[in-house]
């Protein structure tokens, strides 16, 4: 029988290792976000999963209990506002679809618009109508793959599910794995995922929370001035209220505009009120009250991972992207943090 070197064995194992790795990525490659969302969603469960192991001190039972907690009080009413969003953006485009089979109306009617709003004919030359259409087609598209692809949505929904359950109940064991796997002390690990969940607090009560809470209270004003197509304004107001620098001004100030030029003179004066005293309150109380003067990621970064995110992956991508950028720059951190040492 042949005898081999210790040599020969690592670089054979080696390479098998590579190539299952990426067998393994090429499998997994589909689901990806789905195992960062799992992993994500663990990571904020696990408050609620340690109240009922409290209670109950069974791990499987009170895994099931977290994830049925979450999904009756979350994801449902999520799914079905969701749902009663594109049903009312369908409805929004039937009713204005004389404007949009009619180009030169439409064309007619943003320059009159625009014209009263800046008592000016500059900006009459320009062909709304092509902007306009094409958002619109964007839009039934959308609403189209979305039906489309409800039974995926499920899908992935319980693989979902499915994961966080297990990372719930093994957490101990899978954290264990990972220290015995990775080149780092155990401090450095723990340094470094101290760090990665210190900029996940921030993000999510900084940004994500504070966005919700924004639009809630958006949401109220809207409804007290009138403010048409609720939902559809809300939605656009929840997604913008978590970009930072410009935020939902962008939805309420053309809102109060609007209301203004159709003729509700008070409700848009009042919404344009509402919206500089009590809106913007949030961003100067709330969001310094979520977030410690030490508790800060740059908000061009954050801006970025907005952005970028969602060109990449969508609308997931507002809340992937940010994630993705704030740990990148961890890593950077502690990898020139290396290369000075040994400079020095």
């Amino acid at each position: 029988m042949a005898r081999y070197s210790k040599e020969t064995e690592k670089n054979f194992i080696l390479t098998l290792t590579i190539l299952f790795v990426g067998l393994t990525i090429f499998v997994t490659k589909d689901i990806f976000s789905v195992i960062i969302y799992s992993a994500i969603l663990a990571y904020f469960l696990y408050p609620l999963h340690n109240y009922f192991m409290q209670h109950f001190n069974k791990n499987r039972l009170c895994a099931l209990l977290t994830l049925t907690t979450a999904t009756i009080g979350l994801f449902l009413p999520l799914g079905l506002l969701f749902f009663f969003l594109i049903l009312s953006v369908l409805k929004l485009i039937v009713q204005y679809q004389e404007y949009i089979k009619n180009p030169e109306s439409l064309n007619a009617f943003f320059s009159s618009f625009l014209e009263d709003l800046t008592n000016s004919s500059t900006l009459t030359n320009f062909d709304y109508s092509q902007v306009i259409t094409s958002s619109v087609k964007f839009i039934v598209n959308y609403a189209q793959n979305f039906f489309s692809s409800i039974p995926i949505f499920f899908f992935y929904f319980f693989v979902t599910l499915f994961i966080t359950y297990y990372l719930l109940v093994h957490n101990k064991t899978i954290f264990k794995t990972i220290n015995e796997y990775l080149p780092l002390s155990l401090k450095k690990q723990n340094e470094i995922t101290r760090n990665i969940q210190r900029n996940l607090k921030v993000l999510f009560k900084g940004y994500f929370l504070t966005g919700i809470i924004q639009t809630a209270v958006a949401l109220i004003g809207y409804i007290i001035f009138g403010v048409p197509n609720l939902l559809v304004m809300t939605f656009i107001t929840l997604l913008v209220s978590l970009i930072p620098y410009l935020g939902t001004p962008l939805v309420w100030v053309p809102v109060s505009f609007y209301l203004f030029l159709v003729g509700s003179t008070l409700d848009g004066i009042g919404l344009l009120i509402y919206g500089i005293v009590v809106i913007s309150m949030v961003d100067n109380f709330v969001r310094p009250i979520l977030m410690s003067n030490k508790d800060t990621i740059s908000p061009p970064l954050v801006f970025i991972g907005f952005v970028g995110g969602m060109f990449a992956f969508g609308l997931e991508g507002l809340i992937l992207g940010p994630i993705i950028i704030s740990i990148t720059a961890i890593f950077l951190k502690y990898l020139s943090e290396y290369y000075l040492r040994s400079e020095t």
